[in-house]
């Protein structure tokens, strides 16, 4: 039987991937409706630390007790 803390570690971290791209969705969808070069490139720094995130997700490894 998969050890239940597991479970729940990968439950969580695939939550935080979710809504990483969510967040991702949304500010690149909210840059295509602006014209304002700042607006833009704030969104393109907020792309960028949430892509940063997604990938230090990926590589988190499982620790186990």
């Amino acid at each position: 039987m998969p050890d239940a803390e597991r479970q729940r570690r990968l439950a969580a971290l695939a939550e935080l991937t979710d809504a990483l791209s969510v967040a991702r969705c949304s500010a690149q969808l909210a840059g295509m409706e602006t014209d304002d070069f700042i607006v833009r490139e704030l969104l393109l720094t907020v792309i960028q630390q949430l892509d940063r995130s997604a990938e230090l997700i990926r590589r988190f490894p499982l620790l186990s007790h």
